[in-house]
């Protein structure tokens, strides 16, 4: 865990205040975490007061990885810089005066190489950090890509984010390709929603194309099944875990998972995610694999059903004819009729 920081001043600032071009050209392309954090590192710098990466992240409930995260994205817009010691771990963060995007410049994460007459800025790095083995100055053709995929030319900021995805979470060629052609191919022009999206990625492991397929066949397949439930929310992490039993435990394509989810809308409009799983249990303890075997099961339950009705059926009528079961007698009514005449 990183220890406390102070936060020094580069800039020529005395109280808390906020740049309009922080407003006007950073706001927008932020996420809430991003504007949080460097929010609060305004008010600790101003105030003189050190800070961390665990204080941020329990000041705003966030994870470090969701800080460093943050740090990280604003020394890329050139509005901080960090300071690590020799063993890399952060001792001070410079917080930068604002210029307009297209004037600024990103501080380079490695140490600058001087002459003698030269002054190594004060809010350079300190440790030399590795090269990237792709860095994306190697690699216009991407934007080119990125621009046919999106059927506009990107802006600077989109094409800060392309150089964030690639450069800080490392994404290859192709999986950045399959990153921006999935959303593309879903209407989601955002960039910051492309962001998002590639932090989830990477938060998950995800480092190639055939991974994030998985991924991505995954969440269509809990949407769909949330559809078929007549369900429009998104699953919950709750939910997610029925629908990973269904598919993983019991073995269930989707076309059986269908078909329960049929059946229970036409039954109930409560619980329908616990009553479709009891259908599923049913089905699987009776070894149900195809849909084939849902229609056997059926007939084989109609005709136990069937053979039931018919035994109750039966018990009724033989209790109803208890009173007609008892042994008649067979008297001669005339005859008893003529002895009472002549006594």
């Amino acid at each position: 865990m990183m220890g406390r920081v102070t936060i020094n001043q580069s800039s020529m600032m005395s109280t808390t205040s906020l740049s309009n071009i922080f407003i006007d050209e950073y706001l927008a392309d932020a996420n809430d975490a991003q504007v949080k954090v460097y929010l609060y590192l305004l008010r600790m710098m101003c105030s003189g007061m050190a800070t961390s990466v665990s204080d941020l992240a329990d000041k705003f409930n966030y994870t470090e990885k969701d800080v460093q995260r943050a740090l990280t994205y604003w020394e890329t817009q050139g509005l901080i810089s960090l300071e690590l010691d020799g063993s890399g771990q952060l001792v001070g963060i410079h917080m930068q005066d604002i210029f307009p995007k297209k004037t600024s410049k990103i501080t380079p994460l490695h140490t600058v190489h001087t002459t003698e007459n030269e002054v190594q800025p004060k809010y350079s790095v300190v440790k030399k950090q590795p090269e990237k083995k792709v860095s994306h100055k190697d690699n216009p053709q991407m934007l080119f890509v990125a621009e046919q995929y999106f059927g506009r030319t990107l802006n600077p900021s989109e094409i800060k984010t392309i150089y964030y995805i690639q450069d800080d979470l490392e994404f290859s060629e192709d999986l950045l390709d399959y990153l921006l052609q999935h959303c593309a191919s879903k209407g989601k022009t955002d960039f910051d929603y492309v962001r998002k999206v590639a932090m989830a990625w990477h938060d998950k492991g995800i480092t190639s194309p055939q991974q994030a397929s998985l991924e991505n066949s995954a969440t269509r397949t809990a949407y769909q099944i949330m559809k078929e439930l007549g369900m429009q929310n998104a699953p919950t992490p709750a939910e997610l875990q029925y629908f990973d039993r269904w598919q993983d435990e019991y073995g269930f394509p989707l076309t059986i998972i269908t078909e329960a989810c049929r059946r229970t809308v036409l039954q109930t409009q409560v619980k329908r995610i616990q009553y479709c799983d009891g259908i599923l249990k049913s089905w699987f303890k009776a070894g149900v694999k195809t849909l084939n075997d849902v229609k056997n099961l059926d007939s084989t339950f109609g005709k136990e059903t069937s053979r039931k009705t018919v035994s109750v059926k039966a018990d009724s009528v033989k209790t109803n004819n208890r009173f007609h079961q008892f042994k008649q007698n067979d008297y001669d009514l005339t005859s008893l009729e003529n002895q009472l005449l002549d006594n």
